[in-house]
């Protein structure tokens, strides 16, 4: 595999894009297409696999093999109530009674099963249930306590089929989380070892911390948690949800059932403003070029929204029902690059003052430098490059939240660091398997480095570059940050030039 190929040089977007893989692009040839069309991060949807989730196995090491420089985020159902199975799709009509029982039944015209066996006990006469994404809405009339059955109205009718999403916007549910189904997951997912997993329908704190036990007893402790913001009580605890998260997805589907559709956007701005502010991912999902999944080309609508989203400054954006079943799945790869391509060309610049976080960190003070060191160096004609030399990834995502306006390049011997800053904002990941860390020194490292980056093409010799080094002796500490011109560098190296040939796995 040729080295531009690994880390796509010619992306110029700094956004990143989630794609979901699904029936449409699950074969090694659309998998290749993606990540040449610029996808960041492949996401499997745990909600739809087997118990012995063997397919998911399978697509997990077919990605592996044939993109390996592209992370995987395996995503878990978490407690989502849904329709039973359903004998066929059928039309519910205002005005009509609609049955709901906790025994398992096929369902029919005049009633379903619902997968939580708590349900009955959650709801109430004269609730709200809305099926479908909202799409179609029962009121609770009347509950017989005999038969553990619901008898509602339909109060909004439309499509209902097997395995349809079922919310209740009160949140009175008292369901788990994680599930039985979930744990089940986490114990495969912590197997495949995924650089992410997106945790559904988050309320607290306490939540994520029994997933992360999970993983950490299943030694799967470097997997990154991306909480799920779904519904309002996630909402009321977002920081609490934040501080112990590796980064947050505003997932607007459910959210903008259980909330009012009015109210999601300047929930987004919050939640996204909030991440920046701590320095971890955010990604906006679901709906966000909904009609490509039938139509070569979005609407203005959604073009809009991607561009907003990018604008206000989030991390990435995610496609799903458009790349796991649409038609034109790649299409919409690239309509959504030219989308973010184009509003980073209006982003405004960012005050570092309101970025800074309240207790800093080591890892912080190195982000702000070299955000300063670009600022004032842009003042003086520096279009230069911030090269980045970390072993965990902790640097690169810190400075990466002041958006500087040059391209940050992170050069690390370790593919997991590589693919896990595929979700950063404005960071391309160099992976160099030869390069030895943990043995050399600073200038050593520097050297090395800068030698390779010239040889394939990423810097030039009359170029000026921004680079920092982590300390040998003080893991966590930078021994190096400063502003060097390549050539200067490179007339000190005496190393020879070797091919790259990189080692993935």
């Amino acid at each position: 595999m040729l080295m531009e190929e690994i880390i796509r040089i010619q992306k110029m977007v700094k956004s990143k894009i989630v794609a979901t893989i699904g029936p449409a692009t699950s074969s090694v040839e659309k998998l290749k297409e993606l990540a040449q069309a610029g996808v960041d991060v492949f996401r499997l949807n745990f909600s739809h696999a087997s118990k012995e989730g063997t397919e998911m196995q399978e697509l997990f090491e077919c990605i592996r093999q044939n993109t390996p420089e592209i992370a995987i985020l395996c995503d878990i159902q978490g407690p989502k109530i849904r329709i039973g199975k359903m004998a066929e799709p059928v039309i519910l009509k205002y005005s009509e009674k609609f049955y709901l029982y906790e025994e398992d039944r096929i369902g029919d015209q005049n009633g379903a099963s619902i997968s939580y066996k708590g349900f009955y006990n959650d709801v109430n006469e004269g609730d709200s249930i809305f099926i479908n994404d909202g799409l179609v809405r029962l009121q609770v009339k009347t509950k017989d306590p005999k038969k553990r059955k619901i008898e509602c109205v339909v109060v909004a009718g439309g499509p209902i089929s097997s395995k349809k999403g079922v919310n209740i916007p009160s949140g009175n549910l008292s369901t788990q989380n994680p599930t039985e189904k979930d744990i089940h997951d986490l114990k495969l997912i912590a197997k495949l070892n995924p650089e992410y997993l997106a945790a559904s329908f988050i309320a607290n704190a306490k939540e994520v911390k029994k997933i992360r036990a999970i993983l950490n007893n299943a030694g799967a402790s470097r997997i990154k948690i991306i909480s799920k913001i779904e519904r309002p009580i996630a909402i009321t605890n977002f920081d609490e949800i934040l501080e112990v998260s590796n980064g947050i997805m505003v997932a607007r589907g459910d959210l903008g059932v259980e909330i009012p559709a009015e109210e999601v956007p300047i929930r987004q701005k919050e939640m996204i403003l909030k991440c920046n502010r701590a320095g971890k991912p955010v990604i906006v999902a679901t709906q966000m070029l909904e009609s490509m999944i039938n139509n070569p080309v979005p609407t203005r609508a959604e073009v809009n929204d991607v561009f907003n989203a990018v604008y206000d400054r989030s991390d990435a954006v995610m496609l799903s029902g458009e790349t796991s079943i649409g038609k034109f799945p790649i299409k919409a790869v690239r309509y959504m690059d030219r989308i973010i391509a184009k509003a980073e060309e209006h982003i405004p610049d960012i005050d570092p003052r309101s970025t800074d976080s309240d207790e800093p960190d080591m890892y912080e003070a190195v982000g702000h430098a070299v955000y300063e060191l670009a600022r004032v160096f842009r003042n003086v004609n520096f279009r230069g490059k911030i090269i980045m030399f970390t072993r965990g990834g902790k640097s690169p995502r810190k400075a990466a939240k002041y958006r500087p306006e040059f391209p940050i390049y992170a050069i690390t011997h370790n593919p997991r660091t590589a693919r896990q800053l595929n979700l950063v904002w404005g960071v391309q990941s160099v992976f160099i398997p030869t390069l030895k860390m943990e043995d050399w020194d600073s200038e050593e490292i520097m050297q090395y480095g800068i030698q390779k980056l010239v040889e394939w093409g990423i810097l030039e010799m009359k170029e000026h570059v921004i680079c920092t080094v982590p300390s040998r002796i003080s893991p966590g500490k930078c021994s190096v940050i400063g502003l060097y011109y390549v050539e200067d560098i490179l007339n000190k190296i005496k190393l020879k030039p070797s091919h790259y040939s990189p080692e993935w796995n």
